[in-house]
């Protein structure tokens, strides 16, 4: 609980929760926020959804706690802001933001004299981070991207902030969590601002079910019991297997790919993993397994493109 927690001109007093829209400077793009400013002492968590704006069961997940969560259930406070690229989803096309092209969560920590995508990143670093204690960003695979449920978090704000994150991945209900020395992206530049930080992963292909919405609620829940924001209960989650290291293979060619596996399959060293072939399917390359370890998430599009991400393959001691 904080006397006023506020971003922007959204203000909510101790024991109040404010629903409103928050403006980024020098553009014309808005965020739905959601304060919750808790009737006991605490820290506050940021949640934030829609950074892909076709990820849609993580946005879901937000749009729904917003609404159910309420300031008696908090110690602190939570702020939520389940469409961050507001103009994305509006629009329908893809990850980007519309006005400018750019993946914004390429774009951290911003920049407030860039076009409107760096402004945007800016805004979410400089009013955003700089009040809460704790991050949680909600994603999914794309419109082309089958995934296992996992989680990453970093290791790159320190020991006391990679242990924090790694308690907070620990606590949710996913197959893996993964070790993570990424830089770019919300959550990564959270924890480089000093919050740990998790990336929830769940769902892909452009879809979104109540029952992987309802797992990502769960999870978030479960977060927010072991950093001691929410009061009541949560059932503890299975404890998740931890992914040390993993090899993120890239597109050599332009072609089709043809996966031989699936996230959640464990694939032996040596293997083939899949391989990618022109219009006459002949074979232009081949990706194997590199180590012992388990497919993550892969791109499930038949068409891809040059250096364009194929599969994320974990590491199985």
């Amino acid at each position: 609980m904080k006397n006023i927690l506020k971003i922007g001109n959204l203000e909510a007093h101790a024991g109040q929760k404010v629903h409103g829209s928050y403006q980024v400077a020098g553009t014309s793009l808005t965020m739905p926020v959601t304060l919750i400013n808790g009737s006991g002492e605490g820290k506050v968590l940021l949640l934030t959804a829609g950074v892909h704006p076709d990820e849609y069961p993580g946005i879901a997940a937000a749009i729904q706690l917003s609404n159910e969560l309420q300031p008696e259930d908090i110690c602190g406070g939570i702020v939520i802001v389940p469409m961050t690229n507001y103009s994305g989803f509006l629009a329908k096309k893809g990850s980007h933001i519309p006005e400018d092209d750019k993946n914004l969560n390429r774009l951290f920590p911003g920049d407030p004299n860039g076009t409107e995508g760096d402004r945007l990143a800016w805004a979410i670093t400089q009013d955003f981070h700089s009040v809460c204690d704790y991050n949680i960003d909600l994603h999914s695979g794309g419109a082309d991207e089958a995934m296992k449920p996992l989680i990453f978090f970093s290791v790159m704000g320190g020991p006391e902030i990679e242990e924090i994150s790694r308690q907070m991945a620990l606590s949710c209900s996913v197959s893996y969590i993964v070790r993570s020395t990424e830089t770019s992206g919300e959550y990564s530049s959270a924890v480089l601002h000093g919050l740990p930080s998790i990336l929830l992963e769940r769902g892909g292909n452009g879809f979104w079910s109540q029952e992987e919405t309802n797992a990502d609620k769960r999870d978030v829940l479960s977060v927010l019991k072991t950093l001691g924001i929410l009061k009541k209960e949560v059932a503890p989650a299975e404890k998740p297997v931890e992914i040390a290291n993993a090899k993120y293979y890239v597109a050599g060619d332009t072609g089709c790919w043809y996966p031989c596996f699936w996230p959640g399959d464990k694939v032996k060293k040596g293997e083939l993993l899949g391989e990618i072939r022109d219009h006459r399917d002949q074979v232009l390359s081949s990706y194997y397994a590199e180590f012992d370890g388990v497919v993550l998430y892969e791109t499930s599009s038949l068409s891809i493109l040059k250096n364009r991400a194929l599969v994320a393959f974990g590491k199985l001691d």
